[in-house]
C-alpha cells in the first residue's frame, strides 16, 4: 500500500492520493491564525463543562449593549402582549437575526475580536483537509463539472479561502471550480469578500430583498457568489458540496419538558407584570408539541427540535440526483445518542455562560446537534455515514502529516502557533465535535466496498 495511505489509513482511489500528496509537498505557511497566547485564553472558555469551543469577549461598548438591551426587548415585550407567549424558537431567531439588533447582523463575532473561534481561524490545516476530502469524493464520481462549492453560514469567510486556495492548487480543479456562500448578514458579508477576494464592495442593505446576489473573484482567482438563502441554490449539472460547519448549532429550536404525568409540554418565553422575560410551561399541546414530538425512544426529561436542521437537510438532498450529483459535509457540537443530555439551549457573553433571556441581542445563543435526530429524517433520502469525531476525521485525513511538512519550513513562533493550534482542534476539540457526511441515495453502491474517506 501507498506509503501516505498507510500513515492516514485512508482507503481512497490514485488520484486522491496524489492530489494530498501535492497539498503535503506545498509549503506555504498563513501566519493569519490566532496567535498562541489568545489560543490559551480559548482554552479557558473550553472548561466550561456546556461550553461551545472558545467563546470570546464581547467587544461591544456599554452603550451599545444597553441599546440593543432595549430595543430587542421592548420589541418582544410588546409582541408577547399583543400576541401571547412565544416559543424558544422565535426567541432564538429574532435574537440572532434581527435586522437591527440581532446579533449575527452587525459585528464580527467571530476570530480573535469576536464572541468565539472556530476551527478554520485556528488553523489553516483545518480548511485544507476539508479541500482534499472534497477533492476526493469529487473524484469519486469521476468528476463532473462544474465544481461548485457552498457553505451555509461562512463566518469570517476563513474556511471557504483555505478550500479556494487548496481549490486553486490543482489542474483538474482550478478552471472548473466556484465557490457560493449563503450568508444573512450584509455586515458579514462584506467582512467574507475582504478575507477571500480583498476587496469590499458597496452593497446595498436591504434585508428584505430575498434575490440578492453579489459575485466577484477570490484571491486565487476562483469565481464566488454570495446569498441570503438556500432557495436561491438551485440543482444544476454537475457536483454540487455542501458545507455546514458550526451552522446547525444557531438554528433555531423548539424546548420541551415531561410533565409529573408524562406528556411533553413546550417551554414558552412571556413576560411579567414589570416587563422581564421569563420561561414558562405551555398547560396545553402546542402545535410544535403535536408536529415534532415523538417520545418513544427518548430517555430524558428534557427535549430540544431543530425543525430548521431538518430542512435544511431535505433542502440539500433535494439538489441531488443521478445527473446532479453531490455531498454534504457537516461539522457542529452536538450528539449522536440516545441518552445525551438535551437540555443545551445556552448564551455566552465574556467568557461567561450568560442568562439567554438577560439582554437579548447582546449575547450567542446556541444549542447541541441532535445528529441522531437528523439521521433518523433522512436515512431513507439519503447514504449518510457518520458522525465521527473531529479527531478521528482529521487524523485519518492526513493533520499530523500535513503539520510535519508545515513544520520544516516555518519558524519558531510559526512552529509554537501550528502545534497549538493542532492541539486545539485534536485535544480540545476533538471529541466535543462530530462529523456527518451526506451523498445521494441512488448512489449506495458506489460506498459498498470503499466509505468516504475520515468515515472508515
Amino acid at each position: 500500500m501507498n506509503s501516505f495511505l498507510m500513515a492516514t489509513k485512508l482507503r481512497i482511489g490514485s488520484v486522491a492520493t496524489k492530489t494530498a500528496r501535492q497539498l503535503l509537498t506545498t509549503n506555504a505557511y498563513h501566519s493569519c491564525r490566532r496567535p498562541q497566547h489568545q489560543m490559551q485564553r480559548c482554552l479557558s472558555i473550553m472548561a466550561s463543562k456546556q461550553s461551545p469551543i472558545g467563546r470570546q469577549t464581547d467587544t461591544a461598548t456599554a452603550a451599545d449593549i444597553k441599546q440593543k438591551k432595549l430595543s430587542l426587548r421592548r420589541e418582544m415585550v410588546q409582541k408577547i402582549t399583543a400576541t401571547g407567549p412565544m416559543t424558544v424558537a422565535e426567541y432564538q431567531q429574532m435574537v440572532l437575526t434581527h435586522p437591527i439588533s440581532g446579533f449575527y447582523m452587525k459585528d464580527d463575532v467571530f476570530g480573535a475580536k469576536g464572541h468565539f473561534t472556530t476551527s478554520p481561524e485556528i488553523s489553516q490545516i483545518f480548511g485544507e483537509l476539508i479541500a482534499v476530502w472534497l477533492l476526493n469524493e469529487w473524484q469519486r464520481y469521476g468528476c463532473p463539472k462544474p465544481l461548485r462549492v457552498v457553505e451555509l453560514g461562512p463566518g469570517r469567510g476563513t474556511l471557504a479561502a483555505d478550500v479556494g486556495r487548496v481549490l486553486s492548487q490543482f489542474s483538474h480543479s482550478k478552471d472548473v471550480t466556484s465557490l457560493h456562500l449563503i450568508e444573512l448578514s450584509p455586515h458579514l458579508t462584506q467582512i467574507q469578500e475582504q478575507n477571500i477576494c480583498g476587496t469590499v464592495s458597496l452593497i446595498e442593505r436591504n434585508e428584505s430583498e430575498k434575490d440578492f446576489r453579489h459575485s466577484a473573484l477570490t484571491q486565487t482567482g476562483l469565481p464566488i457568489t454570495w446569498y441570503r438563502s438556500m432557495d436561491q441554490i438551485g440543482s444544476k449539472p454537475g457536483f454540487s458540496a455542501y458545507i455546514a460547519h458550526e451552522f446547525l448549532d444557531a438554528l433555531p429550536v423548539h424546548k420541551f419538558v415531561k410533565s409529573p404525568s408524562g406528556q411533553w409540554r413546550e417551554v414558552l418565553i412571556d413576560c411579567d407584570p414589570n416587563g422581564e422575560l421569563r420561561y414558562i410551561i405551555a398547560n396545553n399541546a402546542t402545535p410544535a408539541s403535536k408536529m415534532f414530538i415523538d417520545g418513544a425512544n427518548i430517555q430524558s426529561d428534557n427535549l430540544e427540535v431543530c425543525p430548521q436542521a431538518a430542512l435544511i437537510m431535505d433542502q440539500v438532498i433535494s439538489r441531488f440526483s443521478r445527473k446532479n450529483p453531490g455531498c454534504f459535509l457537516v461539522c457542529d457540537y452536538g450528539y449522536d445518542d440516545p441518552n445525551a443530555n438535551r437540555d443545551t439551549f445556552r448564551a455566552f457573553r465574556d467568557h461567561q455562560m450568560w442568562d439567554p433571556l438577560r439582554e437579548p441581542g447582546t449575547a450567542d445563543l446556541t444549542a447541541d446537534v441532535d445528529f441522531g435526530y437528523l439521521k433518523k429524517h433522512i436515512k431513507d433520502k439519503a447514504t449518510v455515514f457518520g458522525t465521527v469525531t473531529q479527531q478521528h476525521f482529521l487524523k485519518s485525513l492526513g493533520i499530523e502529516l500535513r503539520l510535519s511538512q508545515l513544520m520544516g519550513q516555518a519558524s519558531d513562533d510559526q512552529k509554537a502557533d501550528l502545534q497549538s493550534g493542532v492541539d486545539m482542534l485534536l485535544k480540545d476539540m476533538g471529541d466535543r465535535y462530530k462529523f456527518l457526511s451526506v451523498f445521494p441515495a441512488n448512489y449506495k453502491e458506489t460506498f459498498a466496498a470503499i466509505p468516504p474517506a475520515g468515515f472508515v
